[in-house]
């Protein structure tokens, strides 16, 4: 037992002296424990691991190949101009009435098609799937998902090391006491995190979506419209929520406009 503590408690002294990266957004120093090819790496597999159980669900993948080679096309335009340009991005379309997109680590994008419809959709045309798209190649530029890997390393070293010696000494209570803890850490201090991700990601979007010519003032009119369309929000539920309100995007984007602007109507 002592030999395991020992092996987590010098895990956790190996983390929190390494890992150390500039991050390729601001140029300043971060911490990640992963290389941009582990990120595609992990990227890739995460996205055969989706398109199997799409598979496995009897849900259609790229099927609409005009659809697909449009949101291709507007991907290359994005990620041409963003800070790491050279990874591998692609794009693939989940043919689900879902209204979501999200980006794996190292440049996978999937977009869900219930989120782009000319008329019900949260996106209506094509610079607002453009403002999505353009978020989602922001988190793989803030390498948001490593990111926040290495960020839960320490912490659940920690915790797994004094819980094994709590549950060695057989002091139930202060076992229970750390697994709570933990419980909260995670629904706290990682949403948190994940919250100033996504205002991080809204704004590096934005000006990524302007600089490859497309009209910045979209990504606001999307959240305008999923502010009027949310109904029965729980207060509480924003507490542990990893996406900020949607008031507070809006905030955020407002203030950035006018550099995004500028940007735009200089091309």
């Amino acid at each position: 037992m002592k030999r395991v503590l020992q092996l987590v408690f010098l895990f956790a002294i190996v983390l929190t002296a390494g890992c150390t990266a500039i991050d390729a957004v601001t140029g300043r120093q971060t911490r990640n424990f992963y290389s941009l090819d582990q990120d595609v790496g992990l990227g890739t597999q995460v996205y055969e691991q989706t398109i199997e159980e799409m598979h496995a669900r009897g849900v259609p993948v790229n099927e609409d190949q005009a659809r697909v080679a449009q949101l291709q096309q507007m991907v290359n335009r994005i990620g041409a101009v963003s800070d790491l340009p050279n990874l591998p991005y692609e794009v693939t379309l989940i043919q689900t009435n879902i209204v979501n997109a999200m980006a794996a680590p190292g440049g996978k994008i999937m977009v869900y098609e219930g989120l782009w419809d000319p008329k019900d959709g949260l996106a209506r045309d094509e610079d607002e799937i453009a403002a999505i798209i353009a978020h989602e190649i922001a988190h793989v530029n803030c390498r948001h998902s490593t990111e926040a890997m290495t960020r839960q390393m320490l912490p659940n070293a920690l915790f797994l090391g004094a819980s094994i010696f709590a549950q060695a000494k057989e002091q139930d209570e202060l076992a229970a006491a750390l697994g709570g803890a933990f419980v909260l850490y995670n629904g706290i201090w990682v949403t948190r995190y994940s919250r100033a991700d996504e205002m991080e990601a809204d704004s590096v979007g934005l000006m990524y979506m302007a600089e490859a010519g497309y009209d910045p003032r979209a990504a606001l009119r999307i959240w305008e419209r999923a502010s009027q369309q949310r109904t029965g929000n729980d207060p509480a539920d924003s507490i542990f929520s990893t996406h900020p309100s949607d008031s507070m995007r809006l905030t955020n984007l407002r203030a950035r406009l006018p550099e995004a602007m500028k940007i735009y109507q200089s091309r």
